[in-house]
């Protein structure tokens, strides 16, 4: 399993606007939330004894949305379509924690919206969508989830890790992909990251592109452009801890 940064470089694409799903969502069907279960009815609000994971969100599997606000409060809306864990709203919008900002360099990045504790989950969502049907440019952040399937977030604006940038050779990842498999539907997919450190406000979400830092430089050396370090005044990036000190 693996993102497939294949099309042009997504460190220096300009992404200046979201863009509608093309087609609506697939109505969830989802069983009746009781306290031996823990699942979702549709309609039906999570109630405030549902086990939270320690990040402060609903499990992938209890039928929630797994978005939380800027104050760290769990959403209590149910998951809008089957194998997504966001709502209808938070398909729509993301994750109320995140937020895409612009970067002097590579046009839309993804931030913390807010302190995120390690643990947090952000699932890389999409279309379920069969290889040959893919682009050459939805390719780029499409997710393999083998038998000739793939993840495309490239038409759902909710689906935020698409707007992760690469670390530099200074910096660290702090996304890590889960070994927990795909969840699937009818119509879309998704596979968790987490969050592998604590993250404060306005810190960049980085997500490597490839396994490793020799893997990155060799997706930007292919493309002809030097790989460098991303972090900002405005938008930090984790560095690593022998990184030298910035000026």
């Amino acid at each position: 399993q693996r993102l497939c940064l294949r099309g042009s470089c997504a460190f220096f694409r300009e992404r200046t606007r979201h863009r509608a799903p093309s087609t609506p969502a697939m109505v969830a069907k989802l069983t009746k939330v009781s306290a031996k279960d823990g699942k979702a009815t549709l309609g039906v609000k999570a109630p405030k004894a549902l086990k939270k994971t320690q990040a402060g969100q609903h499990h992938l599997n209890s039928g929630f949305c797994i978005g939380t606000s800027l104050a760290g409060k769990a959403c209590c809306e149910p998951a809008a379509v089957k194998g997504v864990p966001y709502c209808k709203k938070h398909m729509k919008e993301g994750d109320s924690s995140l937020k895409v900002c612009k970067h002097p360099l590579a046009g839309n990045i993804l931030v913390a919206a807010r302190d995120l504790p390690k643990g947090y989950r952000i699932p890389l969502w999409g279309k379920l969508t069969k290889k040959k049907d893919m682009t050459s440019k939805s390719m780029e952040w499409a997710f393999d989830i083998t038998g000739g399937w793939f993840l495309d977030p490239t038409k759902c604006p909710g689906s935020l890790i698409q707007f992760c940038p690469c670390p530099g050779p200074h910096e660290i990842a702090v996304l890590s992909v889960t070994p927990v498999n795909a969840a699937r539907g009818t119509q879309y997919g998704s596979w968790p990251f987490v969050v592998n450190q604590k993250l404060k406000k306005n810190f960049q979400v980085t997500l490597q592109y490839g396994s490793n830092g020799k893997e990155s430089d060799t997706f930007f050396e292919e493309r002809g452009i030097k790989r460098l370090d991303i972090g900002t005044k405005a938008n930090p990036a984790v560095r690593r801890k022998d990184a030298p000190k910035l000026r």
